[in-house]
This record gives C-alpha cells, sequence and structure tokens, in this order.
C-alpha cells in the first residue's frame, strides 16, 4: 500500500509539472513571433483546431484585425480579444506598417538577437511585418532584406525632411540646366543661402530663398557648416581690472566689451570654431600680453573689441587694421556686417596704428562697437538686444571672411 501512495504521489506531482510546463510552453507560444492580419471574408468561422471537421468556437466579421501566432497546413492560429482558436488562411490578409528609424544606426539582425546583417541609419523607412517580443520583423529595401530590429527604435511618425543646405562664396551666376551653355536666369550674391536639390555632372541643382530653381557650378558653393569648423579665433575684451577705458554716465567699457565678447564666443564654438577669450573675468592684461595670446596659439583671426566716445552726438561703428593685406580684409568684413546687423552708423573700416593689430602676425582688427559719450547710445548699446545684434554682426562677419579661406 505504501508503494502504490508513493507511486501515486509521484504520478500527480509529474501530472501537475507537466501541466505547468504546457502552460509555460502555450505562454512562450503566445509570446512568440506574431503578426496583424485582417478578415477578409463577410464571416469568417474560428474552430479548435486547424480543419473544417473541428467546432466552431466563434466567428470574425470583415475587416476584423487578429493576431496570427503560428500557420501551417493552410491554417492560421490566432485571437481577436478573448477568442482564439484557427481560421482558414486565405481568407486573412497580413497587414503591414511603415516604420521610420530613429536610432543613429540601427542594427539589423538576422533572428531576435541574432548575428548582425548590417546596420541602418537615422530616417530609414522599414516595412513592419510583425513582433516577437521587443522585436520588429522587418523588410528593409536598402538592404534587400527581411531581418528584425529593437522595436524601440522604431517609430510611426515619418521624420521631416533633412534640408541640405549650401552657401555661395562668390557673387553666382544661376543657370537654368548644369553647363555654361544654359541661358543665366539671374546672378545671386555672396553669402546667401541655398538649398541644395541634386547635382548633376560638377553642377548643383539649388533653391534660392525666393523659391527660384537653377544650377550653379559646385566649386562657388560651400557647406556652411565647415566654413568656421575648426579655427582659432581669439577673441579681446577690451580693458580690465583697473584699466576701466572710457566711461559713460552708468557703464564703464570694459565691463561692455566683455560683455559682448560672451555672447560672441558661443554663437561662433556652435559653428566649430575654437574661441580663446584673452580675459573671461575683470582682469588686467597688458597690450603685449593680448598679442601674444594670439601669436602663441595662431589665431586664424584675433579681434579686440572696444567701445568709443568722442562727443554726446557721435554715433556709430566702425573696426580698425594695420596690414591693408593681412588684417583688412578681416576689418572689411567684420565692419559691413556688424553695421547691417546693428543699423548704427557704418563708419567704416580704416587704418588704425593700434598694439594689438600693429604687433599681431596674425589676422587682427579692433572694433569699435558704438559710443559712450552719447547718452542715447550709451543706453542702447548696454541692453541685450544690442549686445545679441553685436555678437550677430561680428559672426556673420566672420563667416564671410572665411567663406573663401
Amino acid at each position: 500500500m505504501l508503494k502504490v501512495a508513493s507511486f501515486g504521489k509521484l504520478l500527480l506531482s509529474f501530472l501537475v509539472l507537466l501541466s505547468f510546463s504546457l502552460s509555460f510552453y502555450a505562454d512562450r507560444t503566445e509570446a512568440a513571433y506574431s503578426f496583424q492580419a485582417k478578415v477578409n471574408a463577410d464571416v469568417l468561422n474560428v474552430r479548435s483546431q486547424p480543419g473544417t471537421a473541428y467546432s466552431i468556437v466563434g466567428k470574425l466579421k470583415q475587416g476584423q484585425v487578429v493576431t496570427v501566432y503560428e500557420q501551417k497546413n493552410g491554417w492560421s492560429r490566432i485571437s481577436y480579444g478573448s477568442l482564439k482558436g484557427w481560421v482558414a488562411s486565405q481568407y486573412i490578409n497580413a497587414t503591414t506598417w511603415t516604420g521610420y528609424v530613429t536610432a543613429t544606426n540601427l542594427n539589423f539582425r538576422s533572428a531576435p538577437g541574432g548575428s548582425i546583417l548590417g546596420s541602418l541609419p537615422k530616417g530609414t523607412a522599414v516595412k513592419v511585418y510583425g513582433t516577437d517580443g521587443s522585436w520588429l520583423k522587418v523588410y528593409a529595401s536598402t538592404l534587400n532584406k527581411t531581418g528584425w530590429v529593437w522595436n524601440s527604435y522604431i517609430t510611426k511618425q515619418k521624420p521631416a525632411a533633412t534640408v541640405t543646405k549650401v552657401v555661395l562664396k562668390v557673387n553666382t551666376n544661376i543657370r537654368k540646366g548644369p553647363s555654361t551653355s544654359y541661358p543665366i536666369l539671374y546672378t545671386e550674391k555672396a553669402g546667401t543661402f541655398m538649398e541644395k536639390l541634386g547635382v548633376s555632372n560638377g553642377w548643383v541643382k539649388v533653391k534660392s530663398p525666393s523659391g527660384v530653381i537653377g544650377w550653379v557650378y559646385g566649386p562657388l558653393v560651400r557647406d556652411p557648416n565647415t566654413v568656421l569648423k575648426g579655427k582659432v579665433i581669439v577673441l579681446d575684451p577690451g580693458h580690465g581690472g583697473y584699466d576701466s577705458g572710457t566711461r559713460g554716465r552708468t557703464y564703464l567699457e570694459k565691463t561692455l566689451t566683455l560683455r559682448t565678447a560672451l555672447a560672441l564666443k558661443p554663437l561662433l564654438e556652435n559653428a566649430g570654431a575654437k574661441v580663446i577669450l584673452t580675459r573671461s573675468s575683470d582682469t588686467y592684461l597688458s597690450l603685449t600680453q593680448r598679442v601674444n595670446i594670439s601669436n602663441n596659439h595662431k589665431a586664424h583671426a584675433f579681434l579686440s573689441l572696444h567701445y568709443n566716445a568722442y562727443s554726446s552726438t557721435s554715433s556709430g561703428v566702425m573696426t580698425f587694421y594695420y596690414s591693408s593685406s593681412k588684417d583688412a580684409p578681416l576689418a572689411g568684413s567684420i565692419q559691413s556686417s556688424l553695421a547691417a546687423s546693428t543699423q548704427l552708423r557704418n563708419m567704416g573700416s580704416k587704418y588704425g596704428n593700434y598694439h594689438v593689430v600693429r604687433e599681431n602676425k596674425q589676422p587682427a582688427a579692433l572694433v569699435e562697437l558704438g559710443f559712450l559719450s552719447n547718452p542715447t547710445e550709451e543706453k542702447l548699446v548696454a541692453t541685450t538686444t544690442y549686445q545679441k545684434k553685436a555678437a550677430k554682426g561680428i559672426y556673420n562677419g566672420l563667416f564671410r571672411y572665411f567663406l573663401t579661406r
């Protein structure tokens, strides 16, 4: 009796374990690869097993979308809400959707967690067929393959179209086609940003800010992201420490020059330039020290920032250079852009025998950003709005200067 009882207990334990294993297997099967399908029959019988001889457990209507877990011998195991069973595969159509890659480069695998077949760049469109846990089965036309990707990096939202810009290096003829044999549509100014639409035989198809589409010879345009990238620019906020510079009724020159430099620095850095400040606080440096910083770093450009003083009615911006060959092109570009941005009186770029430009081996300019001796202009140049305009003007001038260098 004890042996029979022991055997019965063992048998019961085995049956419980088997039941648990089957339940676990069923759950795993249910969680395995699946896809969505739409019913294409008016009424579709759902049966308990794959075949017409098995009982009907429910019915589906045309257009209803089911989840398909398994297919064999012309039958599909499906679920629709709480309804589960088998339907004839010919009466359902697999549904797909288009997804877009959000990762910089997404691994494309042979199976969920399998070997890497390739990678999909950000924005790549894929056709999604189904899921397996956190994995999506997709077709990528760029690789001409079906594979698997992690679902967290696929979105249904189509990314905004990327607009590629080019900038004209010089005044340029925009032509009707990609060669000089085509007629000129019009001439566009140097520094104009244009949308890049395509390339053919060394010519670039562009769209102007006004919407005109034409062609420009490739060497005459440049990627704007490369213009300031890697350039070493030294910004020298004039005066500092015990040297206050000129004084207005409220503001000191040394305070405003540092404010301008700090507003300009991030604009240049965001464009890829390396910016060095001769001072970043209220400290004194000699003129020689300022020049040495420029020469030691082999600056591509050195700008000394100042505010002016003369009379209570004086007004405007001006830029000084020492060498007509080394410095004047930089000063001229800074001056025209600064005047355009601030809308102050354009006093031009001029020769100036100043130590920081005279002794500088690098291209250098000294910029006067307005008159503190003029009470009205003093209030204006101290505003955040003016500081932003001045910084943007100098940035534009540097961009134009380096555009052809």
